[in-house]
């Protein structure tokens, strides 16, 4: 892989790794305020309903008075509330005509009530001789104030009267002596509470009855939707600044390392066109000696020969290096020219090339090539492809050993496939991850072939993903290795030329 891919690579799992530490800190955040608020809301929701009980429960006692009286019909109208009744809530009296001025004088009973069924009427009818000194007003500002219901029940958990929109249809649970109850049913959440009467003169403590206050819930509904937009607007306008945030910190950190790369990589290409020349002259004074061995002290013959040789290998490695150079970053991928080319014969010519190597070795080179196959690319490059490949079988398979070149497409027709098989050493399971990279040779592979560079694969790789393409290796050791290159198709069976 290229330097520059490298770079990009890297530049893109630290995005996505920073990204999504973002995300998964604002995820949890979303759910710890949503459940925090949902929690705090609700609370507010019960205290409420359970203000409202007490308030209500502090009339029951005149409630059960006076709704007993209307039902046996034992009123008189000119009646003093009893003592008991008339310290929890005054009776009031209306002024006659003659009284109507004197504010200091007491007030005579002129009050009428009607009679009311014991869960019939309502509130206002029943205590309207009571002044009630707002003690059963509900706040209508208050947040929560929207269709609510409170009831009466005496001891026996027998409804005695209803206030308010709300009818709950479900009763008392039989187990409300002790404490209160919160209950939720269709969207109607009701608290239950037990009153209990302390007698004149007694410190026991009676159950009076119960109150029963019910909400409906979806006010809280309501908000709480309203949250959760509210958080999910918030994290998509946080993950939004965080990715933009997240590219600029990630190209500012990597802006060190791919002024490095850019330098290594001019290094690179200056100090391999540098050393072209004097290698130049070295291997051509070489040739000379050579062409004239009777110049030569049969002494000196070996020397010159390792000379020639070492210059061959060094001019090898300048011209890989020089090549990777060029073919790193992504001008490689603009300054490729790429036409048709017909893979069979590039691959049919690159085997041709190869021969001469296997018959030394006496070994089988087969190939099996389908026609047709059209990519578009640059022949020289991908010669230089098949041809790293292919002498590189020969070379790490043994005498009598087989090596088998195949040309075929997948079942979409969409991809070429080139295999190149051979029944060579083999490479250990350890080492396969290391094949492409750049300088990389096996301890067993340097043994087998001295002269190799370990750029080969490197090129190998670099030229293929400039073509779109993929290359990778399956083996095992001491049965052989199969290398394979995926290229995308231009054409191919269907081709008809002009």
């Amino acid at each position: 892989m290229s330097n520059f891919k490298q770079l990009k690579s890297v530049q893109t799992q630290l995005l996505r790794s920073y990204l999504g530490v973002m995300i998964a800190t604002l995820g949890v955040s979303f759910l710890v305020v949503e459940r925090w608020v949902s929690y705090d809301l609700n609370q507010q929701f019960n205290d409420y309903l359970f203000q409202l009980a007490e308030a209500a429960s502090q009339t029951l006692e005149i409630v059960k008075h006076e709704s007993r009286e209307h039902e046996e019909g034992d009123y008189n109208k000119d009646e003093l509330p009893e003592e008991h009744y008339r310290s929890y809530y005054p009776k009031t009296y209306p002024k006659n005509e003659r009284q109507q001025g004197e504010d200091d004088k007491d007030e005579s009973p002129e009050q009428h009530y009607q009679s009311n069924s014991k869960t019939s009427g309502k509130l206002a009818d029943l205590m309207a001789g009571y002044d009630r000194h707002g003690t059963l007003a509900i706040p209508k500002h208050h947040p929560l104030y929207y269709a609510q219901g409170i009831e009466w029940f005496d001891e026996e958990q027998e409804l005695i009267i209803r206030e308010g929109d709300l009818n709950v249809n479900w009763s008392l649970s039989k187990h409300l002596e002790h404490s209160s109850k919160i209950l939720e049913k269709n969207k109607i959440r009701s608290l239950a509470l037990p009153v209990f009467y302390t007698p004149p003169r007694s410190e026991t403590e009676i159950l009076s009855g119960y109150i029963r206050v019910s909400h409906v819930t979806e006010v809280l509904d309501v908000q709480l939707e309203r949250l959760r937009w509210g958080l999910i607007f918030g994290s998509m306008v946080a993950v939004g600044l965080t990715a933009w945030g997240g590219i600029w910190l990630t190209n500012k950190s990597l802006e060190p390392i791919g002024e490095s790369f850019q330098r290594l990589k001019q290094f690179t290409g200056d100090a391999s066109h540098e050393l072209r020349s004097p290698l130049t002259v070295i291997q051509s004074s070489i040739s000379v000696l050579q062409s004239h061995p009777e110049r030569i002290d049969p002494v000196d013959k070996n020397k010159v020969d390792a000379i020639a040789d070492a210059s061959h290998r060094m001019t090898q490695l300048v011209e890989d290096l020089l090549l990777l150079a060029r073919l790193d970053g992504s001008v490689a991928l603009i300054g490729v020219e790429k036409i048709p080319l017909p893979l069979d014969e590039i691959l049919e010519d690159t085997i041709e090339f190869a021969h001469t190597a296997a018959e030394q070795k006496e070994i089988e080179l087969n190939s099996s090539l389908d026609s047709n196959i059209w990519v578009l690319g640059d022949g020289q490059q991908l010669q230089r492809v098949f041809s790293n490949l292919i002498e590189n079988a020969v070379q790490y398979t043994p005498t009598d050993g087989k090596v088998t070149v195949s040309l075929f497409t997948d079942t979409d027709n969409q991809t070429a496939i080139i295999t190149v098989e051979d029944t060579g050493i083999g490479i250990a399971p350890e080492d396969l991850p290391h094949i492409f990279e750049r300088l990389w040779r096996s301890e067993r592979a340097k043994i087998e072939r001295r002269e190799g560079t370990g750029l080969g694969m490197a090129i190998a790789q670099t030229l293929v993903q400039v073509h779109g393409g993929k290359i990778d290796v399956t083996s095992k050791v001491g049965l052989g290795s199969c290398f394979w290159v995926k290229l995308p198709i231009l054409k191919s069976r269907g081709f008809i030329n002009g």
